[in-house]
């Protein structure tokens, strides 16, 4: 009897062996015969489930995006408020071996996305459902009275994640800014200055000209 296999967990195996050499070593060294060697299946068995490089890497993405999405959506069933808000956010930035993964491999993908259109669309739905992740944290932190109510949320969660990406994208170019976020997130920093305090002058969001702020320690 011929033995049956879950090519969708296949896929994802096949996607993590990948996501792994990508945290190790990069994306140049993502490649087909990379992948065959760690995961000890052939190079046949990984073009039946990818046709070449490109879409190899491409799995990776999704692969990447899903773990995200899994890693969120056990935040905001597990966790309230500001703690929620910055699992969340440290959860893009590559503190370890699994996020810096995650990192390179979407940031490979927001440069091609520049000139895919329809790669865009793909990253800019991940993106749409991270800030919505990261405002929905922060609709939380009003209702426990730890953040001001007078801030606008979708306005500070494309603040808070722009944030993010830029503290990734800065690691992942200069060590020395790998090994500061790896030592020490300021992803705390930042959150406290989103924290309402008594008396403390109040900024409202009306508009991206504005000043994007709250209550400011």
């Amino acid at each position: 009897m011929p033995r049956i296999v879950n090519h969708d967990q296949r896929r994802r195996e096949i996607c993590d062996v990948l996501l792994t050499i990508v945290a190790e070593t990069g994306i140049n060294s993502a490649t087909i015969r990379n992948v065959a060697e760690r995961s000890g299946w052939s190079t046949g068995v990984i073009v039946h489930y990818f046709r070449d490089r490109k879409d190899l890497l491409h799995g990776g993405l999704r692969r990447a995006a899903e773990l995200l999405s899994e890693h969120n959506s056990r935040v905001l069933a597990t966790l309230d408020g500001l703690q929620a808000l910055e699992q969340l956010l440290e959860g893009s930035i590559p503190l370890d071996s699994r996020r810096l993964a995650l990192s390179r491999i979407f940031f490979f993908f927001f440069v091609e996305a520049m000139t895919d259109i329809e790669l865009r669309k793909e990253v800019t739905e991940y993106l749409v459902s991270w800030r919505k992740s990261v405002g929905l944290a922060l609709k939380r932190a009003q209702e426990l009275g730890e953040v001001s109510p007078d801030i606008n949320r979708r306005e500070i969660a494309k603040d808070l994640t722009g944030l993010v990406d830029g503290m990734g994208l800065h690691a992942l170019l200069d060590d020395a800014v790998l090994t500061r976020l790896q030592e020490q997130s300021p992803v705390r920093f930042w959150l406290r200055r989103l924290v309402a305090q008594p008396g403390a002058a109040r900024i409202q969001l009306t508009g991206p000209a504005e000043t994007t702020g709250a209550t400011v320690p």
